[in-house]
């Protein structure tokens, strides 16, 4: 009976601190509606290549210059990449989502203009695009063993580095979010027994990798906003939950849960 009793209390508190939270976040949704935006982004990419491609044994008697040409040719973004276009599809994809959260971006032309309630700052010092191939495995089991493939994988990380700050809430934070070839297949079994794998696989190119800007922008506001709102919260809590933060969605205009999707304060 005790044991009932406890584990009721228990639920009645962990139901009296999330009405609490998510009132606390529904007011920051209206006490944000409004509110001026200073956004800026970097004037360029940080980029790094980090593949480490070969020449095939039969392409080595190709000159210098045509082994150069081949490397070259393998990597598929950032000797390609055009760092000003990229960065203005982030950008107005990233403020147009800002808006949809009710916000008002514009460019405060003096630094001495201080961020709080009603005049937050976002500031995006650094994008770094790294490009690498990573090697993943797919796997069955065929005659009690079990038997797998690895598959080349091309990746182009995006990380980005973030100083928020809302008079309440002033934090440099970070994300990153990865483009890359996806691939599927199956594992079979031939005539003479022995187990194979058949793959299919797509590639990554540059026009995809614009269109990974835009979605990193979108996806970026949300994660600025919410991070915003979630430090509001925080600050009038007597407990954090260090695990699990708010999302807002400003289309449907509900709150959910997450644990990792969302942006991580830099330590």
């Amino acid at each position: 009976m005790k044991n009932k009793i406890f584990m009721s209390a228990i639920a009645i508190l962990l139901l009296v601190s999330c009405s609490q939270k998510k009132k606390l976040a529904q007011h920051f949704v209206e006490r944000s509606e409004g509110v001026k935006v200073a956004f800026y982004v970097p004037s360029e990419l940080q980029k790094v290549n980090l593949r480490k491609d070969v020449i095939p044994a039969e392409l080595d008697t190709l000159s210098e210059e045509e082994k150069t040409a081949y490397l070259e040719n393998q990597i598929k973004v950032i000797n390609k990449v055009d760092d000003t276009k990229f960065i203005d599809i982030f950008y107005f994809s990233m403020e147009k989502e800002l808006r949809a959260y009710g916000l008002d971006v514009e460019y405060w032309n003096s630094d001495s203009i201080p961020a709080d309630s009603t005049r937050w700052v976002i500031d995006i010092p650094k994008i770094e695009v790294t490009e690498f191939v990573e090697d993943q495995r797919a796997a069955a089991i065929y005659y009690n063993e079990k038997v797998y493939v690895t598959v080349p994988v091309d990746v182009v990380n995006v990380a980005t580095w973030f100083n928020l700050s809302d008079g309440l809430t002033n934090e440099t934070v970070f994300a990153e979010q990865n483009y890359c070839n996806e691939f599927d297949g199956y594992f079979d079994v031939d005539e003479n027994g022995k187990v194979y794998a058949k793959i299919f696989a797509d590639s990554i190119d540059l026009d995809g990798f614009y269109r990974f800007g835009t979605m990193l922008g979108k996806l970026y506001a949300g994660y600025c906003y919410d991070y915003l709102m979630n430090g509001y919260v925080d600050k009038h809590l007597t407990k954090i939950d260090t695990v699990s933060k708010y999302r807002f969605d400003p289309y449907e205009k509900y709150f959910f849960k997450t644990e990792t999707d969302r942006l991580v304060k830099m330590k």
